[in-house]
């Protein structure tokens, strides 16, 4: 149908396109903590009267998951148990019309990477500031934005961000057979719903807006749904900042990433113990 519409009416193309954008897939809605994880202490925010649901685990400054597009809460659950042995309290929770949050000003079932951000944003000034914030895919970039929008932030451990939104364009139309002209009308369609320049969203540009908090960047280079070049450029824009290359986790390792034994522990030791 895109390719028909690309063709006799790309206005309408880039509607739907649009409204598609904003739609998070649903990705292994079944998905529970890792085994020796129960259940955590209920918790909540709220945002232009929106609610975010989140759980707790542990005491101590409190660290951040931030889960991906598509993604729940459950999918940083490998962080836990090791973060709270490290002293901390840490905070899970299902960004705006995903699992268990609340839609922000769109339809239930969507929203943008700019309400994505307000939700981080929200949880870290109700919960207090975070010592560290862990984050995977979209989830960095919302962190990002919201540390840019003065967010209280110690340290941050990215695993494989979406580095340039217009890369991701591209990506979008190719996979649903459109061409430049509904990726036009989509793009501008987009800038209108978020109230700012697509490109302000990369995490390069986000980096010179922040303090430059440290920052480490995990990240595969078979990662078929983020392109590990992106990474290499946030990490040269962001001063004092590391990369971490992962190896052999296939075309699944956007997820099997959040699994990597070897991530996981080079995570939680660029954080450190809750007592330094």
């Amino acid at each position: 149908m895109f390719w028909l519409l690309e063709r006799v009416a790309p206005a309408i193309g880039s509607r739907w396109a649009t409204e598609l954008w904003c739609t998070p897939p649903v990705i292994e809605s079944s998905l529970r903590m890792p085994p020796g994880v129960a259940p955590g202490r209920p918790l909540e925010a709220h945002w232009n009267g929106h609610r975010i649901v989140g759980e707790s685990w542990g005491e101590g400054p409190p660290v951040y998951l931030v889960h991906g597009w598509g993604g729940r809460r459950p999918h940083l659950g490998m962080f836990i148990k090791p973060l709270v042995e490290s002293g901390h309290r840490v905070i899970a929770f299902d960004l705006p019309s995903h699992n268990e949050s609340d839609p922000g000003a769109l339809q239930p079932g969507r929203t943008t990477a700019i309400e994505c951000a307000k939700a981080v944003a929200a949880m870290i000034e109700v919960h207090g500031p975070a010592r560290a914030v862990v984050a995977h895919s979209l989830g960095s970039n919302a962190t990002a934005l919201a540390a840019s929008w003065g967010a209280t932030v110690g340290r941050l451990v990215f695993l494989a961000p979406m580095g340039e939104f217009p890369i991701y364009l591209d990506l979008f139309a190719a996979r649903h057979n459109f061409g430049r002209r509904i990726r036009a009308g989509l793009h501008r369609r987009l800038e209108r719903r978020i109230g700012m320049p697509l490109e302000d969203t990369n995490m390069v540009r986000i980096a010179a807006r922040t303090d430059y908090p440290p920052l480490l960047l995990i990240h595969d280079p078979d990662d078929p749904d983020t392109p590990y070049v992106t990474s290499e450029k946030v990490v040269a824009s962001w001063p004092g900042a590391r990369l971490m290359t992962t190896a052999g986790l296939g075309r699944l390792a956007h997820f099997r990433i959040l699994r990597h034994r070897a991530a996981i522990r080079a995570g939680v030791e660029f954080i450190g113990p809750a007592s330094v």
